[in-house]
């Protein structure tokens, strides 16, 4: 039923794409330079509204955007730069770019910043809004794909606003948390999941006197379908994240995801509202061996942010459960970090350190190895085409990352990152695709890795132009296949004016 809901909306989308209008009423994720803008901005006061579930509405934005907007706002590169891409994506035009992206060979290691995703790949997309109805048709050919989809639509979307919610159908990247290099429940590691979806559209406060404490707030509730190719065929993907702004320092995200249904498997209201209430512990909660409704994964994260002086200054964390224990999630792990936001010589940088540790119980008691992102009944694990939906780093993982960003005037940024990464490491492995799967990415036997990346972007030929690449201290070895030490990407996007 799903799939064929998504199917409509999008034959609906082709339909409707004459109609004059504008274009994405959101900002996805994978652009570091409005990534940090957004953070400075929201660090020095300047949006109100909550901005750690991507993609961020620009209706949230652009109240800050404004000729009104305070001096100590607009004399920044992080809000010029917001108001250019607000502007571009309001225009009373549709919108069309051009994509092409190449590597050395797929790339093992994703952050925020996304990149190509295979060894070759081109598309197109088109982008139209006209009054309350937003489209986006992206098309793209990837060359010898590891999971076999040469023809993808990844970033279309089909999107309507009904009061202050919007509802929507398609397949667009999330990214939901704080962390800059990770996130311990959905990130853009994976391709985005083919869904429907219902958001807040402005993150307004609560009227009630007795809910104003709440402060701005925003709720995303999706849900997905996944691939036939796996342990259980045609699973679905459901998610729903509430994040809420009591002060202007500091935003609150309180985050669920589920596997739940596919080939064989209970789908009825009763299985969907065990899971719900979080019985799905197996013979802990009554069920016979593998009849449990889903795999559950919830948690929270949390960043305090604060101006000091001419820079800003943030600590961030996301503690995530594998399992529940009276009715709170259990088996913890997640992620720490802090950030700073600096202005020097004119221009802007953004410094971070970032620890993860994808062990469960690693933020609990007892430690458990082969248990996060991992599950009895749903053996494909918490994956997508053979990648993670969640941690580049796969389950069983420590990892410290120090990254700098530095945003120039011309429009040019660079970033670099170094990774010490502790893979694997009780050295097994428990998910598994079927025979006809696409292979995971999971490393074999515990491995110690230093990853050293860099990605410098700038406008070239009226378009951008991203060079980037990392380099390992040595081979990594995964189910799929032996990873050489050194991965070259571009990538060059042309947007029409």
């Amino acid at each position: 039923m799903l799939t064929r809901l998504i199917s409509l909306t999008m034959a609906a989308a082709l339909a409707l794409t004459t109609l004059p209008a504008h274009s994405r009423p959101w900002i996805e994720p994978g652009d570091i330079r409005a990534r940090h803008s957004l953070q400075w901005l929201a660090d020095r006061g300047c949006i109100a509204a909550p901005i750690t579930s991507w993609p961020v509405m620009w209706a949230d934005v652009s109240p800050a955007l404004g000729n009104d907007a305070p001096e100590y706002c607009r004399n920044s590169m992080a809000w010029r730069y917001l108001r250019f891409e607000r502007d571009y994506h309001a225009s009373g035009n549709a919108r069309v770019s051009l994509r092409a992206a190449g590597a050395s060979r797929e790339p093992l290691f994703r952050d925020f910043g996304g990149g190509a995703r295979e060894k070759a790949e081109i598309g197109a997309r088109l982008e139209v809004m006209s009054g309350d109805v937003a489209i986006g048709i992206a098309p793209s050919y990837a060359r010898d794909p590891r999971d076999g989809d040469r023809l993808r639509l990844d970033g279309s979307y089909l999107a309507g606003n009904l009061g202050n919610w919007v509802l929507g159908a398609g397949a667009i990247d999330r990214w939901w948390g704080p962390g800059w290099h990770s996130s311990a429940i959905l990130s853009d590691n994976a391709r985005p999941v083919p869904g429907v979806w219902v958001n807040r559209r402005r993150s307004t406060a609560p009227e009630h006197s007795w809910l104003r404490w709440i402060g701005p707030w925003n709720l995303v509730l999706f849900a997905g379908q996944l691939e036939s190719e796996r342990a259980i065929e045609d699973a679905k993907l459901l998610g729903a994240r509430l994040t809420v702004r009591p002060i202007q320092a500091l935003e609150i995200g309180f985050v669920r995801t589920a596997q739940w249904g596919g080939e064989g498997r209970r789908q009825s209201f009763r299985s969907l509202g065990e899971c719900a209430i979080g019985k799905s512990n197996g013979e802990t909660d009554g069920f016979a061996v593998g009849d449990d409704p889903c795999n559950q994964l919830a948690g929270v994260d949390f960043r305090l942010g604060v101006p000091v002086a001419e820079t800003t200054m943030g600590f961030y964390g996301q503690v995530i459960g594998e399992d529940e224990a009276g009715y709170l999630p259990a088996k913890l792990f997640g992620l720490l970090g802090v950030d700073l936001g600096t202005r020097l010589g004119g221009t802007e940088q953004r410094f971070y350190a970032e620890f993860t540790d994808t062990q469960a119980g690693t933020f609990s008691s007892e430690k458990r190895a082969n248990v996060a992102f991992e599950h009895t009944t749903y053996q494909t694990g918490y994956r997508f085409n053979g990648r993670n939906i969640a941690s580049t780093w796969e389950s069983d993982a420590r990892v410290v990352t120090l990254g700098v960003s530095q945003f120039f005037r011309d429009g040019s940024d660079i970033s670099v990152t170094l990774s010490r990464a502790e893979l694997n490491r009780d050295g097994t492995l428990r998910g598994r695709p079927p025979e006809a799967g696409t292979p995971l990415l999971d490393p074999v036997g515990a491995q110690e890795v230093d990853i050293y990346a860099l990605s410098y972007r700038r406008p070239v030929l009226g378009g951008r132009l991203t060079l980037s690449g990392y380099r390992t201290s040595k081979e990594i070895d995964s189910v799929a296949r032996l990873w050489p030490r050194g991965t070259v990407m571009a990538a060059w996007e042309f947007r029409f004016d």
